[in-house]
């Protein structure tokens, strides 16, 4: 009789099992963050909204859902001449690597359903987070270096490039290394020597 995969299987195997396990879950975790999306985006924008707000006296940002992808970005105190937004973020840009998320924490071989789901739910709200920290980021990016005169008088040298160089960061490097950073966290004493004892 086969005996059932241990825990302590050799690392080639566990890692065999867990590559063929990420791509079997990259469909489903694509299609679920497919249907999600439209509402995601919808609390992000307003959850970014009130970050910024928290840093502004008075709060006069304003960020609306402008398709299944966008948002876009209006002030009450400065507008456009016939432009109806100051500028706008592809909202889903930030949050897809989520798909990857889920396909690595969903994957993992030798331990149980329970503590997959659990883990990837605080995976999940750590990552939501870091969503909104990005956005915040994003919009600043564009007050300080998108709008001229407006981000010229308003904002240093000094301010322009570190909200460049911080926005940048977090929707390049930071946004694709989310993912291997949070499975490792949860994770990584599987892979190390005698981790899965």
């Amino acid at each position: 009789m086969k005996r059932p995969p241990s825990a302590n299987a050799p690392a080639p195997d566990w890692a065999r099992r867990f590559a063929v396990g990420v791509l079997l879950w990259l469909l489903p975790a694509a299609i679920v963050w497919m249907v999600v999306t439209p509402f995601y985006n919808r609390f992000l924008t307003t959850s970014a909204e009130n970050l910024v707000r928290l840093t502004e006296s008075p709060g006069v940002t304003r960020l609306t859902v402008h398709d299944r992808h966008h948002l876009v970005i209006q002030r009450s105190d400065y507008a456009i001449p016939d432009k109806p937004w100051l500028g706008s973020i592809r909202t889903s840009d930030t949050h897809f690597p989520t798909i990857m998320l889920a396909a690595f924490f969903l994957a993992v071989p030798g331990v149980s359903w329970r503590r997959r789901l659990e883990n990837l739910g605080w995976a999940l709200l750590i990552a939501a987070f870091f969503h909104i920290v990005s956005l915040f980021f994003r919009v600043n990016f564009v007050y300080a270096t998108q709008l001229g005169a407006f981000s010229r008088e308003n904002y240093g040298s000094l301010a322009i490039n570190l909200w460049g160089i911080s926005s940048h960061l977090l929707e390049l490097p930071f946004k694709f290394a989310m993912p291997f950073l949070l499975w490792a966290a949860f994770y990584i004493r599987l892979v190390l020597p005698g981790g899965r004892r």
